[in-house]
């Protein structure tokens, strides 16, 4: 049986859906619309997260995979990125009743924030690889068109 926090995304889902959405686009450098394909992107990883936020699918780990990396690529610190997760928390405490287990649901935001932040690490280095791998490519280009 769900404890009391673990129904509620599902039972609020649209709502909570919807405000982490919004925090989640004020986050961008520029002004972001939900029906962009960016905000599609995010409300598709968003959605997954919270229809598997009891940890039992894969599709959680997609999910937050799939914000970390939409994240990954702006120019943002991790701190400011990653702060979705612990905010999902408060939105789920805030339309939890009072009798909620908060222990648990905050060691599961804990889990997801520490998962968020390992892909979303994962997708920077992997962006900064293919970057020194383009330099080395124009380089040797370069060095090329010089020697011939």
């Amino acid at each position: 049986m769900k404890s009391n926090w673990q129904q509620i995304p599902g039972e609020r889902k649209s709502a909570i859906l919807e405000q982490w959405l919004q925090s989640a686009l004020a986050l961008f450098p520029e002004k972001m619309a939900s029906g962009t394909p960016t905000g599609e992107a995010l409300l598709e990883g968003m959605s997954m997260v919270l229809d598997n936020f009891d940890g039992n699918g894969e599709s959680c780990g997609e999910g937050i995979n799939s914000i970390a990396r939409i994240f990954a690529v702006q120019p943002l610190r991790p701190s400011v990125a990653l702060s979705l997760f612990p905010l999902l928390g408060e939105l789920i405490m805030e339309k939890a009743p009072a009798s909620a287990d908060t222990r648990a649901l905050k060691a599961r935001i804990d889990a997801i924030t520490f998962e968020a932040f390992d892909r979303f690490l994962e997708n920077r280095e992997k962006i900064y690889q293919l970057k020194v791998e383009e330099t080395r490519s124009q380089l040797h280009m370069l060095l090329r068109s010089t020697v011939s």
